[in-house]
């Protein structure tokens, strides 16, 4: 694809500090034909976005300062007339060639309304901890009910979003796999086997800083698919959450509550 048709939404929260690393990722894309709106969540976010931006025509800082981030994504979707849709975490890095391996893996499925890779989990060092375990698994829109599977790097087209709903709050600190789950119930997704992003794990990434309010809005957005889809007729649901302890040496982005 030669125009311009990509429209990658970037969410900035607090000091931002791999957000430099993320921008370069982006920047570094074989695909050349995407716009970036970077969305800061506060102040001082906008401040670090702004100079990040550093003049590159390409990029844009929207007016959301004390949205919520699902707010904050919806603004800045609606705010372009792109025909795909992708999010780019400020933690998080692509390799060179996703947007080209999605967009490619779109065009040869016209009625996907969405491509998803697999990804790798890494420290804030930037060494590798592993695959994204969920990623591993085959999709099906029964089988993202009981895991979320589908991300984070997925692109979606702008009419299967608008389709879906968009982002909504409803389920703040779940607002991937909520409109995901809408997604299946819409569209056709694609699942792309190579490891085209890397997901950073550090103790202020929202999984880990709020794990526990995570647990609960999926659980939510969970109940509200069910319901959708009228599962509730014949099933009950319940949420059931394991406790283990671990003991193991600590990694380099350190401290309790580091993934095995």
């Amino acid at each position: 694809m030669s125009k311009s048709t990509l429209q990658v939404l970037v969410p900035v929260r607090g000091d931002a500090p791999f957000l430099a690393a993320a921008l370069a990722s982006l920047r570094a894309q074989t695909f050349t034909g995407w716009q970036a709106t970077l969305c800061p969540l506060d102040a001082n976010a906008r401040d670090i976005a702004m100079r990040a931006v550093d003049g590159d025509a390409r990029m844009q800082v929207a007016d959301t300062v004390g949205m919520a981030e699902a707010s904050a994504l919806a603004h800045g979707a609606h705010a372009d007339a792109s025909e795909f849709l992708c999010v780019l975490d400020s933690d998080d890095t692509l390799e060179p060639a996703a947007f080209a391996v999605l967009l490619d893996a779109l065009a040869a499925n016209p009625d996907a309304g969405m491509a998803y890779s697999r990804h790798v989990l890494i420290d804030a060092n930037g060494r590798a901890l592993g695959p994204g375990p969920l990623c591993e698994l085959p999709y099906s829109p029964d089988a993202l009910l009981l895991d979320f599977m589908t991300g984070p790097l997925r692109i979606f087209r702008k009419q299967a979003y608008r389709d879906a709903g968009g982002f909504v709050s409803a389920h703040a600190d779940a607002s991937d796999y909520d409109l995901c789950l809408r997604l299946s119930e819409v569209t056709d997704i694609v699942h792309v086997p190579q490891a085209l992003y890397q997901r950073r794990i550090h103790p202020q990434a929202p999984e880990i800083a709020r794990w526990a309010e995570g647990i609960e809005a999926r659980y939510g957005a969970f109940v509200d698919a069910v319901k959708r889809r009228g599962l509730d007729a014949q099933y009950d649901v319940a949420l059931h959450i394991d406790s283990w302890h671990i003991l193991q040496p600590l990694r380099a982005f350190g401290g309790v509550g580091n993934w095995g």
